[in-house]
């Protein structure tokens, strides 16, 4: 009966199930919302981070800092700009119909709604005509461009502000110039990835004079003029290399968040960004993938240190009660306090505290680069 009792697995079966759920909760509290135990084990095998830009190592919030008017005048151009961004969820369309607002223009009714391609353009039907409001590369490409407007675009990129293109039909009519600034946090989160031993990247769709303004601030390599589909096949080759996680917030991360290994998105992202990701980052701050990532590696430690408590004690009282020294009182004590010392120790990860550079060296030091069974260890106080 002694044997039987030793032999009963309840300490072995709770020992991960009982770390994830003290993982995901303690993850909660510090607004690192993880979608289920599956995604919390991958954070902590990843070795590369891809982040959006706009939205994501930016504020979101950029503003108008020039209105360029080929055709017309200011209020023209930005008036005409603002009616198909009005209703739009990407932070430019959103920027340039608050800019309109605030000046007081009326902006024109649009008849039939929009029709958006991600990345690219938005069009939408005016009284006078068509009006797309539309990337410098998408007008390039559409032959709406000349050498003076070229020149007049590359001045401003060069200036680190993101340029969209106004025409009405075939015409350029305009061009707006915006400007948004770097997540306070930004630089921190790049550090202490890097102390994990995680190579962050960002992939922009932006062009790469001002992507590469930001990722200097940010100290981080950049891929710029992307599209959802390039970003996508860029996700694809380092997840060929290696586990991924892909940061974003926005309708044309959603591809490139599915892909990846893990997708993380931004608290303030569209629904659809958040409804495909595997985790949220509830407080918007971009140092909680390091914080996610940190907590992954440090319940994947707590695992195997209940493994080990549980095994280790099983062993010993089963040596015991096949000779004989250990009576059914001890069994049964012995079979329930292994149960209970890997419950208290996974309930251990709820005093975790993430958002440090320290916590994030230590666990990186006790966890093998590639993953494997890392050294029983654990930062937890």
């Amino acid at each position: 009966m002694a044997v039987l009792l030793i032999a009963c697995p309840c300490a072995l079966v709770i020992s991960t199930p009982a770390a994830i759920a003290s993982g995901l909760a303690s993850g909660a509290r510090y607004g690192l919302l993880i979608k289920g135990g599956a995604a919390l084990e991958t954070l902590g095998k990843i070795r590369t981070v891809a982040f959006d830009k706009t939205g994501t190592l930016t504020m979101g919030q950029p503003q108008v800092t020039d209105v360029v008017p080929v055709e017309g005048d200011v209020a023209n151009v930005l008036a005409k700009a603002a009616a198909v961004e009005r209703g739009s969820s990407h932070p430019l369309g959103a920027a340039i119909v608050k800019e309109a607002e605030l000046r007081g223009l009326d902006m024109p009714r649009v008849f039939g709604g929009t029709v958006a391609a991600p990345g690219k353009s938005v069009m939408g039907r005016i009284s006078s005509g068509f009006v797309t409001v539309a990337s410098p590369l998408h007008a390039a490409e559409q032959a709406l461009l000349d050498d003076t407007a070229q020149e007049r675009i590359s001045a401003l990129e060069d200036e680190g502000k993101t340029v969209v293109t106004v025409c009405e039909g075939k015409r350029l009519i305009g061009l707006i110039a915006l400007r948004d600034e770097l997540r306070a946090d930004a630089s921190e989160a790049v550090r202490t990835l890097r102390a994990l031993g995680i190579r962050p990247v960002m992939l922009t769709g932006d062009n790469l004079r001002c992507a590469q303004g930001i990722a200097d601030a940010a100290g981080i390599e950049v891929r710029a003029s992307l599209l959802p589909d390039d970003k996508l096949a860029a996700i694809s080759g380092y997840k060929a290399e290696a586990p991924i996680a892909m940061v974003g917030d926005g309708i044309n991360d959603a591809p490139a968040l599915a892909a990846s290994s893990v997708g993380v998105a931004m608290g303030s992202g569209t629904d659809v960004a958040l409804e495909t990701a595997d985790a949220a980052l509830l407080k918007n701050r971009v140092t909680g993938v390091a914080e996610m990532v940190t907590l992954s590696r440090a319940t994947i430690i707590n695992i195997w240190q209940n493994i080990a408590l549980a095994l280790g004690l099983k062993s010993v009282f089963l040596v015991t009660s096949l000779s004989g020294i250990t009576p059914l009182w001890m069994a049964i004590l012995a079979d329930t306090g292994a149960t209970v010392l890997v419950t208290a120790n996974a309930l251990r990860l709820l005093r975790f505290k993430p958002q440090t550079q320290e916590n994030a060296i230590i666990v990186h030091s006790s966890i093998n680069a590639n993953g494997s069974r890392p050294k029983i260890s654990s930062q937890i106080a």
